[in-house]
């Protein structure tokens, strides 16, 4: 079982790093996490899942 709020949390991680690195661009953290409900959303809207790897 995945835990959705993790995966929320590497993501938002993520886009908070990336957009934090130019000064134009920075990002909160809750603006993060509310871009990677919706990354999640149009991923589970395009049939995809995240989940563990098989060899985890």
């Amino acid at each position: 079982m995945v835990d959705q709020h993790q995966v929320i949390s590497i993501i938002a991680t993520a886009v908070s790093e990336c957009l934090n690195e130019s000064p134009d661009e920075k990002i909160g953290l809750e603006e993060a996490k509310q871009i990677a409900k919706c990354v999640i959303e149009a991923l589970t809207e395009a049939g995809l899942e995240i989940g563990p790897r098989a060899d985890s």
